[in-house]
């Protein structure tokens, strides 16, 4: 049997370390990397900033990071900030925080209960949103898209606090999947099999296939049958 000889990396405090390939890379403090970086698993306490790509097993980030390149990971759950100035995939990402993606955004999962900027197209399996601040895609595809108003909580009053109020809602130029549900969402084409187009939205134009719901306070300019 081969045996692992992949080292470890905690940062403990303030410190500094070059990329390589890990087992469990730790930062509690802040921390900077040289280079890409592979491992199992990476956890943030406190900050980090990486020059290159990382990609991990398993990522869970409790406070600041920033991706010098891209991010892949197995299962990412941020309860902080991640800022990625590449593009992201991931199987399961779970945004509590906040997540800012310069690129494109792949998962099979995609849960939200916080704000998310997406610069490029988010894509995953199956999209679930509940919007507690600004989020934001180019583009949104997958097979069930769930893009909600989040309920009363902790972070909402926080976030209350530092935007105002009419930020609370997603923007997105296209949204396309087979059954979408929509709330507080302003966006310029919706396209799917079964839509429904809840309180607070704001769409261009609704092309839908099968079936078609929509709010009596939904603003919809055009709705499509084909």
């Amino acid at each position: 049997m081969e045996q692992d000889n992949r080292p470890n990396l905690n940062i403990n405090g303030v410190g500094s370390a070059a990329g390589g390939r890990y087992r469990q890379l730790t930062i509690h403090g802040v921390g900077k990397l040289a280079g890409a970086t592979v491992s199992d698993s990476f956890m943030v306490n406190g900050q980090v900033k990486t020059d290159g790509d990382v990609r991990t097993g398993r990522l869970h980030c409790n406070g600041h990071m920033v991706v010098g390149g891209g991010l892949s990971s197995g299962e990412a759950r941020i309860d902080g900030m991640v800022r990625v100035r590449g593009g992201m995939n991931g199987e399961r990402i779970y945004v509590n925080g906040g997540l800012h993606v310069r690129g494109d955004c792949e998962a099979e999962t995609f849960q939200s209960n916080g704000w998310f900027d997406v610069e490029g197209l988010l894509n995953a399996g199956e999209v679930e949103i509940r919007i507690q601040g600004k989020c934001a895609a180019r583009e949104i595809g997958g097979e069930r898209i769930r893009i909600l108003r989040g309920g009363a909580g902790g972070f909402k009053r926080l976030w209350q606090r530092i935007v105002p109020k009419l930020a609370i809602r997603l923007t997105a130029d296209t949204i396309e999947g087979d059954d979408i549900e929509l709330e507080n969402t302003t966006a310029a084409v919706v396209r799917g099999n079964r839509v429904k187009i809840g309180q607070g939205c704001a769409i261009g134009r609704v092309e839908y296939r099968s079936e078609l719901f929509a709010h009596p306070q939904a603003k919809i300019e055009q709705r499509v049958q084909g």
